[in-house]
């Protein structure tokens, strides 16, 4: 009986708020923040370009385009024309104006926010393969390929490879994984070295430069519970996020954990009471040259949101989200800014700058990659 009376607490702060303000010390304030619709949604999935183009993914299968112009977010385009799901997108890395998006009707779709969002390419299989919801894509920094996970059909589930320039895959592997593919993940500046992560519980790394699959794995990594997100730390660390919202660190060029963090460890680092209420929304280069673990809870009002840095292998309190009005469910930290870009089941896209750099001009800064993006030629 007392455990069920236990099990009936409320999610809440372990520690003072005057101790939360003191530990959390890292203080990002409110940029600004949209509403990207009027009706009862939430956003998916998210994707932010080098000039600060944000796109997001709805529940009805449409995708928001905006700007960040200075302190404002700015609509630029909606886009329409997946009959499902949309599981991913991805701007672009070299041509800014250009997103992919694909989802669980087997296609992939590129639009060109130069042309009111028209979707200008699709990119599907062949017409005698069976139709392959993707679970998710990504392209290269270089931008001359990009792949896609699939789901498990007929027993077989597919990383697929694309030019963006022709319509026809390159090329697939089908063998490394038994269940649905849940991320694929370029290694940052490179084209040839590719993580995917699936809910078999394998992290797998491949040298794409080797023409056939076997020879290709190098790595496959034994993470004991479905992969949730994945994402490279640096040139030889990469994060995951299990489906329980368990953490794991992972060297790829030696194939051995680094540290594995578990969910209750999460909730005690950001100083709340059930670890059945924490969620991780994910771990990525933060600022400072240091690894940032965003984490939030669905106790109370949802609204609890809190990085933790990782030094040492030890996860301390970073920042604080105060004004965060939402469960979040993606995020994007933008190094070059020192933004952080969230967005969730409220429907809000919400940007956070650090408070001692409250009066820098982005819009000098944006202005400039725009500059930049407009050197390179598009497909």
């Amino acid at each position: 009986m007392t455990d069920i009376i236990e099990n009936l607490e409320l999610d809440r702060d372990i520690i003072p708020s005057e101790e939360i303000e003191e530990q959390f010390s890292k203080k990002y304030h409110l940029l600004t923040e949209t509403s990207v619709t009027l009706k009862t949604t939430y956003v998916d999935t998210m994707s932010v370009s080098r000039a600060l183009k944000i796109g997001v993914s709805l529940q009805d299968n449409t995708l928001e385009v905006y700007e960040l112009n200075s302190s404002s977010l700015q609509h630029v385009s909606r886009l329409q024309g997946h009959d499902k799901k949309i599981t991913e997108i991805s701007f672009h890395p070299k041509q800014e104006s250009l997103l992919f998006s694909t989802g669980l009707d087997g296609y992939i779709k590129l639009w060109d926010l130069r042309m009111n969002g028209e979707c200008v390419q699709e990119f599907k299989e062949d017409a005698d393969s069976p139709i392959r919801p993707y679970e998710c894509m990504d392209v290269s920094d270089k931008g001359n390929v990009f792949c896609t996970g699939s789901q498990l059909v007929k027993d077989e589930s597919y990383i697929v490879f694309w030019d963006p320039r022709t319509t026809k895959p390159l090329g697939a592997y089908w063998e490394s994984h038994t269940e649905d593919i849940i991320q694929v993940k370029f290694k940052p500046n490179t084209n040839t070295v590719l993580t995917s992560g699936a809910t078999d519980g394998l992290i797998n790394i491949f040298n794409l430069l080797e023409h056939e699959e076997d020879s290709a794995l190098l790595y496959s990594l034994n993470v004991g519970n479905s992969v949730e997100k994945l994402t490279w730390l640096n040139d030889d660390q990469l994060g995951c996020v299990t489906q329980s919202d368990d953490l794991q660190i992972w060297n790829t060029a030696t194939g051995d954990m680094i540290k594995e963090y578990s969910r209750d460890k999460v909730a005690r680092s950001i100083k709340r009471s059930r670890d059945d209420d924490c969620y991780v929304v994910n771990m990525f280069p933060g600022p400072d040259n240091n690894n940032w673990v965003l984490a939030g809870s669905h106790g109370g009002n949802g609204n609890t949101l809190r990085s933790l840095s990782i030094a040492d292998k030890r996860l301390s309190p970073s920042t604080d989200f105060v004004n965060n009005k939402q469960i979040v469910r993606c995020c994007h930290f933008d190094t070059h800014n020192n933004l952080l870009i969230t967005a969730g089941e409220s429907g809000l896209i919400s940007v956070w700058s650090e408070e001692q750099s409250r009066e820098r001009d982005v819009a000098h800064v944006h202005k400039n990659d725009k500059l930049h993006a407009h050197r390179h030629r598009p497909y």
